[in-house]
């Protein structure tokens, strides 16, 4: 019995010990005052913000950070000389949230984001240059179908805009000039046929505008100039519609609004 006691009491002990060695060789720092090796950052209450390693007082590997209520929020794993950053972070649910890489503190290239409430859901797509969306940018429906393709130059829309209906079958085409919309613009029903076909000139919708009923036949036929027309009431009823199909009310889901995106 006494054996049994001695064995744990020194079982206790040699944990302290280690434990003790543990705390010792983390949270250090050299005579310059820079950061190395292990550490670990709490919050007030005692529960870890971040831990990871350091060296030179530059983070290295993988470092995980953790909300107040102990949640995942992101895992990051910094290159040798951390300026490059593998990202992970999560919603709070612990889905993940986005995906990406950072160079110098900066998306950069290839980023996704996924649906808080569909684990594993692809919303959406972009890609970065110095923190700024540069080139294709999708957005997905749950089965990874293209809902909607637009092209950044330095963060401003830039080229062919498309939004597809869920079996692939386009909904809307139109171009942007410089983040603003500029060009032909059509919709059209699930059936095929056209049910808005116009123009718009740096946002405002130009030249002959045209709006068809399901069947094919005119419904309305105005012209603008510069956003004005004479038909003020036949303005405002198109108008209506045009808001709603622009916005995609009532016709087909937005992942980002159905998904909620973290960027």
């Amino acid at each position: 019995m006494e054996k049994k006691i001695i064995l744990i009491l020194s079982l206790a002990a040699a944990s302290l010990l280690v434990t003790g060695q543990s705390e010792v060789n983390i949270n250090k720092t050299d005579q310059q005052g820079r950061k190395q090796g292990e550490w670990i950052k709490k919050y007030p209450d005692g529960n870890i913000q971040y831990e990871g390693t350091f060296r030179d007082d530059h983070p290295i590997g993988e470092f995980k950070r953790y909300s107040e209520d102990k949640k995942l929020q992101s895992v990051m794993v910094y290159s040798n000389d951390g300026k490059e950053v593998a990202a992970t972070h999560y919603h709070p649910n612990g889905f993940i949230a986005s995906r990406g890489k950072y160079v110098n503190q900066l998306k950069e290239g290839k980023w996704q984001f996924f649906s808080y409430f569909y684990e594993g859901y692809l919303i959406s797509e972009e890609f970065y240059l110095h923190n700024k969306r540069n080139g294709p940018s999708f957005k997905f429906y749950t089965d990874s179908t293209i809902f909607e393709k637009v092209t950044y130059v330095n963060d401003k829309k830039e080229g062919e805009w498309l939004q597809n209906y869920p079996d692939g079958k386009k909904f809307l085409r139109s171009n942007y000039s410089n983040d603003q919309l500029n060009g032909k613009f059509e919709v059209w029903y699930e059936n095929g046929k056209q049910e808005i076909s116009g123009f718009y000139k740096n946002n405002f919708r130009d030249g002959t505008w045209q709006i068809f009923n399901e069947d094919g036949t005119l419904k309305y036929k105005m012209d603008y100039e510069l956003g004005n027309t004479a038909d003020k009431q036949m303005d405002i009823d198109a108008t209506n519609l045009m808001d709603k199909l622009e916005k995609n009310q009532g016709r087909i889901p937005d992942p980002e609004k159905t998904g909620t995106i973290k960027r």
